[in-house]
């Protein structure tokens, strides 16, 4: 039987610190798709790369189009609009009621709940490592409150000036 789950995402530990969600196995497929669409219907897929590029480049310059609104759902209608060029990044499971459609199912359930549990050790350890940082910057501000107070109890009051300008009378008041 072939494997029917290389559209989905898969879960890499590039690093102990870092997990990297990784869809680019459906990317790839998504982008032989739009391949094909460019093959059928070049001057079509050119023109939505163009608008797609010029849209963005509003985006990022903080451009605000008048006739269409906001840039930014612009540009993702006419990415919309590439994605359905190229069939579409769905994925779709088997229609079928039978046992491949079964095990497609439970395959798809397994990887959820093993990525279920990677994530969620994942965020436990970054809380862990953000609880044990906010803990130890508060003790630095207790410190540096500490050291603070210390001086100012070290502090001696400086003896009041003397007037340095006594006034005069005139004589003969």
């Amino acid at each position: 039987m072939e494997n029917r789950m290389c559209h989905l995402p898969t879960l890499r530990r590039d690093h102990p610190d870092r997990m990297v969600l990784d869809a680019s196995t459906h990317a790839a497929t998504v982008l032989i798709g739009l391949a094909r669409a460019w093959s059928a219907r070049p001057q079509i897929v050119d023109g939505l790369f163009a608008e797609l590029a010029k849209l963005d480049e509003c985006v990022r310059d903080g451009i605000q189009l008048e006739d269409v609104g906001s840039a930014e759902h612009a540009r993702d209608l006419v990415a919309r609009q590439l994605l359905a060029e190229a069939g579409g990044a769905e994925f779709h499971l088997s229609p079928k009621r039978d046992r491949d459609a079964a095990h497609q199912a439970r395959q798809i359930a397994e990887e959820a709940r093993r990525m279920a549990a990677a994530l969620d050790a994942h965020a436990n350890a970054i809380g862990v490592e953000a609880d044990a940082a906010e803990r130890k910057h508060i003790a630095r501000q207790r410190a540096e409150l500490k050291r603070l107070q210390g001086q100012m109890a070290n502090l001696t009051p400086e003896p009041a000036l003397a007037p340095v300008l006594t006034l005069q009378r005139p004589a003969g008041d």
